[in-house]
């Protein structure tokens, strides 16, 4: 054999191995046996197996993207908002094939002997190491604020279940769906858009930097609480007093009760009925419409459905005849 027969056949064999290094390191995984290391949207390392089956999922946005990846006889365990479709894509015939609620309780999720446990970023990190110290495996993804990161996400799940092929197909869904909205909607020039306020029972929703301010900006609507900056957390509302300063043309109500004494019809009375309210554009002209919580809150590759189900809100006059192009 030649030198120069010799140095490209120990070429060919360094570029092999050095592409299977190069796969293993970008997609973060590391096979071993019957078990795999993957590293979690924290950068924490976790070993899984190769093949998780008793899979327990702790964030309705976990549940969506989870249920959407693999058969509901892989997965023990979901959280407790499956199955209500006011704040969850779950149908309730997934939540009850699956079976069990988990409760964001270490005792009761280790009783449900899962070989995977994923959770987000708004889980307790005490819980998340009670678990790990158990032996538990956990992955922990990340809670998305735009497009970008939501399709980490997605990808992320479907890596710590070994279910990568089905994850990429599901982040190409998304933007096949997403793309042929915005053809639809790119008939509305930036100086038509309609202005919308999500509400909740407590306050208003879509602040600055949030995911559903940047989901109605990709729906073509103008959020209207999109200039205020407020500190993150659940009881960081906007309130309702400022309604005339933004003076909104829709309203996106609330359908979610979380309180005893939460009613949308009660709700919508009050608004219509408040003097101060009397010349917001969206209460003179009654356009409140019903816009559940699943849509507001989405984390998962339903996010598109939210975009969707936001376009329709805001200009129903453009999907008047049309077939939603939405997911389960």
């Amino acid at each position: 054999m030649t030198f120069y027969e010799t140095f490209r056949k120990n070429l060919a064999l360094f570029l092999a191995v050095l592409l299977i290094v190069c796969m293993a390191g970008c997609g973060r995984v590391k096979e071993s046996g019957g078990t795999r290391v993957i590293t979690d949207d924290q950068g924490a390392e976790l070993r899984v197996s190769a093949h998780p089956v008793r899979i327990v999922s702790l964030t309705y946005g976990t549940d969506e993207i989870l249920l959407g990846l693999v058969d509901t006889s892989r997965v023990k365990g979901l959280s407790k908002y499956a199955g209500n479709p006011d704040i969850s894509f779950v149908t309730k015939e997934e939540q009850q094939a699956v079976g069990q609620i988990a409760e964001v309780n270490p005792e009761m999720i280790m009783a449900l002997k899962p070989d995977l446990v994923i959770a987000s970023t708004n889980v307790p990190m005490n819980m998340v190491e009670v678990l790990k110290n158990s032996g538990i495996p956990v992955y922990v993804s990340l809670v998305a604020v735009n497009w970008e990161q939501m399709e980490t996400k997605v990808r992320g799940v479907a890596r710590a279940v070994n279910e990568e092929e089905a994850g990429e197909a599901m982040v190409s869904d998304m933007n096949r769906k997403r793309e042929a909205l915005d053809r639809k909607l790119s008939v509305i020039p930036p100086e038509k858009e309609r202005t919308a306020l999500a509400l909740s029972f407590r306050g208003i929703l879509g602040k600055k930097g949030t995911l559903f301010s940047e989901i109605l900006a990709m729906a073509h609507v103008k959020d209207g609480a999109a200039v205020y900056d407020v500190p993150k957390g659940t009881n960081a509302y906007l309130s309702n007093e400022i309604l005339p300063e933004i003076n909104p043309d829709i309203l996106l109500m609330p359908v979610w009760k979380i309180k005893e004494g939460d009613n949308e019809t009660e709700f919508e009375k009050e608004l219509l009925a408040n003097p101060a309210f009397q010349d917001v554009k969206a209460v003179k002209n009654h356009n409140l419409v019903l816009f559940p919580e699943k849509y507001k809150y989405v984390m998962s590759q339903h996010i598109t459905d939210a975009m969707e189900a936001a376009a329709k809100a805001v200009y129903p006059e453009l999907f008047e005849n049309s077939v939603s192009s939405g997911g389960k």
